[in-house]
């Protein structure tokens, strides 16, 4: 027997046990996958402060955090890989007094400070918690970059929203995060966990521009960390105005393209060389090495007329140099009310003027 890995109408994890002799979850209706049976995977335990449930998912041997609440996962949790017998969902009897000591804890947090309720959005963690788990489940930079190479499972999965890790939560803004997904696809929704700032959930419009980001974006350094994408198992993430740090861009006219426009085909990997368009005629060769220094080691410029309008393709010193440039100068707005399109190039190198 194995823990559905489903979620309900609601939107929440489906809490069924499956056993094998059944085709279908009789709670949520999800389709059961044969392979499921012989995978370890455990319960996520980590307690939601805003209902005050445990977060409920799917969560495998494989994966260090949890896609839906952002949880460091305890490999303690586990069953141990000496034992017999099928993988359950449940821990040993140890670990579940533990996770009773942590539910009751946050219970008593609750009542005892109900004015947080207004502050943590549904899905985040509790530091306090967090920091118990972590105890047992730190990552050393071996670990952690041995862990975010993807599972053959979590490689194959398929969806439009992103999970995404290891930001730099000191500087991250949904704004960036958007500057930067915005070049493999239109973006729906971009969330920040509350608790856990440096995770988050990007939603993209199609499936394939949500592959596009991941296959261009993970593993790329951003704002001094090594970013790790992994297709998340949320359907769907709550635009309710109220949540924090959550940005909806359905109905945003900042998008690169327009519906049809075909991102896949014009999709860049990431360089070190950017391309700038809508520069207006007022701006010259000093202004735009002025404001670009700020982001990095300026090599080369060459500025240049196309159909028109003013444009320049720039060199920086590394790639974690021009990716920064991108995140803070796309949509940057003139006085004229133009804004500036920044995006990677295809040229690797550039000639620069006279």
């Amino acid at each position: 027997m194995v823990l559905c890995p489903g979620f309900q109408k609601n939107g929440r994890p489906c809490t069924n046990i499956l056993e094998q002799k059944n085709k279908f979850c009789k709670l949520c209706g999800w389709k059961i996958d044969p392979e499921i049976f012989s995978k370890e995977a455990i319960s996520c335990p980590n307690i939601v402060l805003s209902s005050e449930e445990k977060c409920g998912t799917w969560i495998e041997r494989d994966q260090m955090f949890c896609d839906q609440c952002g949880w460091e996962v305890n490999h303690d949790f586990f069953p141990s890989r000496n034992g017999t017998g099928t993988v359950g969902p449940e821990c040993s009897s140890g670990l579940q007094a533990q996770i009773k000591k942590l539910s009751f804890k946050q219970e008593t947090k609750l009542h005892q400070n109900s004015f947080l309720d207004s502050l943590v959005t549904p899905g985040d963690t509790d530091e306090d918690d967090l920091m118990t788990f972590q105890k047992s489940a730190s990552i050393s930079p071996h670990s952690a970059s041995s862990a975010s190479s993807l599972p053959e499972s979590r490689r194959e999965a398929k969806g439009r929203i992103l999970f995404i890790h290891n930001l730099n939560e000191e500087s991250i803004t949904t704004e960036k995060l958007f500057n930067l997904f915005s070049l493999y696809g239109r973006v729906d929704i971009i969330k920040l966990f509350f608790k856990k700032r440096n995770s988050g959930l990007v939603q993209m419009d199609t499936e394939e521009h949500a592959a596009s980001a991941l296959g261009h974006l993970d593993r790329v350094v951003v704002q001094n960390k090594t970013l790790h994408i992994q297709y998340s198992r949320v359907k769907s993430i709550n635009t309710d105005e109220n949540f924090k740090m959550t940005a909806d861009y359905r109905k945003s006219k900042l998008h690169r393209g327009g519906v049809t426009f075909n991102y896949v085909m014009t999709a860049c990997a990431p360089s070190a060389v950017i391309h700038m368009s809508h520069l207006p005629e007022s701006i010259k060769r000093e202004d735009i090495i002025d404001v670009f220094s700020e982001y990095g080691n300026v090599l080369e410029l060459k500025i240049f007329q196309s159909r028109g309008c003013q444009g320049a393709l720039l060199k920086f010193a590394s790639v974690e140099q021009a990716v920064t440039a991108i995140m803070e100068m796309h949509n940057f707005k003139f006085p004229d009310n133009t804004r500036l399109m920044v995006s990677f190039s295809h040229h690797k190198c550039l000639i620069t003027e006279g």
